[in-house]
């Protein structure tokens, strides 16, 4: 993943400056816009978030607009546009202006649906910042008879294909790591898939699969009520909050998963304008309000670089494609 930086703006657009009477003589001349002028932004940006709204991804949008509206100094539109998997959001980003006046928030799909037939190219984008993480866990039923990540795994070697967990949709950010289980424990999984990760965590909680592999925020609730409890973290240490729930790692299956999400706008924007953002964000991402909204959530806020964040995303494509590819059987 490259992030491609343009080194000059746009040709100056010159407007005719009319009146209905006369022209006056001194300021009818047309000259160019504010924002060639080096003055961006000049006007309301929209950020568009492509997913329903209650989500995390929503919930960092909502929360850090206000915080880049005092950066930037204009309004910050926070604007829904959900569909297929948060690609209609990603498709529509493309065909924008690449002037830094849209920004749209993406997740892991921004480098899965490429193996899923969907028409998403990582490369049409320009990454800013990815604003934050959501690590995962493998979660069951409170009562299952699961004690420990090792008896689910004992369980589906003497069981092949029958022992079941919930996803949020083939493919997806949660179901790939499921692959990459399957893999280091050599055992086969069935995967049920939903429509997103509250159906499939309330599935989990009810008994109707075997286990869950969702994000540590996103199974809390069912956890905390005692509906659920955690087997192992997909993390790479413990949880402050969970000190006593062990990593897969430590259990000996290497394994680690977090969501995230990040901002990006279209390929070609300037490389002015990406900075301007960039740097917008980062500071919005490391106010107090941010970090502690975020992490009430369970999630860990991040306000990474443009450089952090192309690579981040470089290094999801390689890890998901694979997994993606196991599950194809190539």
């Amino acid at each position: 993943m490259k992030i491609s930086l343009r080194n000059s703006l746009k040709s100056a657009k010159f407007v005719a400056v009319a009146a209905l009477g006369a022209l006056v003589a001194t300021g009818c001349a047309a000259g160019a816009s504010e924002d060639e002028a080096g003055d961006f932004p000049s006007k309301d940006i929209r950020l568009v978030v492509p997913w329903e709204a209650g989500g995390s991804g929503d919930l960092s949008a909502r929360t850090l607009a206000p915080k880049l509206e005092e950066e930037l100094g204009v309004n910050v539109i926070v604007e829904n546009r959900p569909g297929a998997n948060g690609s209609v959001g990603y498709n529509w980003m493309t065909e924008q202006e690449p002037d830094g006046y849209n920004m749209v928030m993406v997740g892991a799909e921004i480098v899965t649906l490429q193996y899923l037939d969907y028409e998403i190219d990582p490369a049409d984008y320009e990454f800013l910042s990815q604003l934050l993480a959501g690590p995962g866990g493998i979660a069951v039923r409170a009562d299952s008879p699961y004690e420990t990540l090792d008896d689910l795994i004992q369980d589906a070697k003497e069981r092949p294909g029958e022992v079941t967990y919930s996803s949020p949709g083939v493919g997806s950010v949660w179901d790939n790591p499921a692959q990459g289980l399957q893999e280091l424990a050599d055992i086969e999984l069935i995967n049920v898939p939903f429509d997103g990760s509250a159906p499939s965590i309330a599935a989990a909680a009810a008994g109707d699969v075997d286990f869950s592999i969702d994000a540590v925020g996103s199974q809390k609730a069912q956890v905390d009520g005692g509906e659920m409890r955690y087997l192992a973290l997909l993390t790479e240490e413990r949880l402050e909050d969970l000190p006593d729930v062990p990593t897969a790692k430590e259990l000996g299956i290497d394994l680690q998963n977090a969501s995230f999400t990040g901002l990006v706008v279209p390929d070609g924007t300037p490389e002015d304008v990406v900075n301007t953002l960039a740097d917008a964000i980062q500071t919005a991402a490391q106010s107090d309000e941010f970090k502690e909204t975020i992490e009430a959530s369970n999630l860990i806020p991040k306000g990474t670089s443009p450089e952090e964040f192309s690579e981040f995303i470089k290094q999801e494509d390689e890890r998901h494609g694979a997994w993606i590819k196991l599950a194809q059987g190539e």
